[in-house]
């Protein structure tokens, strides 16, 4: 497939990746819980390391606030398995095969894909542990352990693949160096979230939109192009 192929393959499963953002926030449970969880709670949840951590995400055991909000992270949990993690693997593959320029043989290409991949079934493996936690937020375990290393897993493995993307842009002929350095922001995201993950989450989650929002753009610029002309 053309440039311009992988391109508009881009822009269709980056739309219906941030279109599930918005039903994330639609869902009748998270909107039952508003007044209960934290700004920033889903991944909050997905890197929480001890009973301390989820009693600042759900409240204290007992409080009013555990059932509705372990009920929305439920709900986003399904969706996510459902059609998060299919929708943004795509997304993720296509875009590396958009700045390869259709190129599957491109080392940083094959990389960036079978990251997005990896990323995909830790992401797996982190959600379903997370549907396991709710069920035992007062004692969870060794559960959190399984579900922060498959969350960091995931994240440094989406942050190689917007690196190794990022490598396709900045190295060779025809560069594009607005979205390569856009492509960089995911790296020192996540090593900030590594910090301190409950108060840096947040500019974990920045840096990778200001990296897949770069890709949306410059895609649907891309695709948009006559048939045949230079990306």
């Amino acid at each position: 497939m053309s440039t311009r192929g992988w391109a508009l393959a881009t822009v269709v499963t980056g739309l219906v990746t941030f279109a599930l953002f918005v039903v994330f926030a639609l869902l009748p449970e998270m909107r039952a819980a508003a007044d209960c969880l934290p700004r920033g709670a889903v991944v909050q949840f997905e890197l929480a390391r001890d009973a301390n951590d989820l009693a600042a995400i759900f409240g204290p055991p007992g409080g009013a606030c555990r059932a509705l909000g372990a009920a929305a992270m439920d709900a986003v949990n399904r969706v996510d398995l459902t059609a998060f993690i299919p929708a943004y693997t795509a997304f993720c593959i296509s875009a590396a095969l958009y700045v390869a320029r259709g190129r599957w043989g491109r080392p940083l290409a094959a990389a960036a894909v079978a990251a997005a991949i990896l990323a995909a079934l830790a992401d797996v493996l982190e959600t379903a542990t997370l549907l396991d936690v709710t069920e035992t937020l007062d004692a969870p375990g060794d559960l959190l352990a399984t579900s922060q290393f498959a969350a960091w897993s995931k994240f440094a493995l989406l942050a190689a693949h917007a690196l190794f993307c990022a490598g396709l842009c900045l190295i060779g002929q025809n560069r594009r160096w607005g979205l390569g350095v856009a492509l960089l922001a995911p790296a020192p995201g996540v090593a900030a979230a590594a910090l301190s993950p409950l108060a840096l989450s947040g500019v974990m989650t920045a840096s990778f939109a200001i990296a897949w929002i770069a890709l949306l753009g410059f895609a649907v610029r891309d695709s948009l192009a006559a048939k045949g002309a230079s990306a």
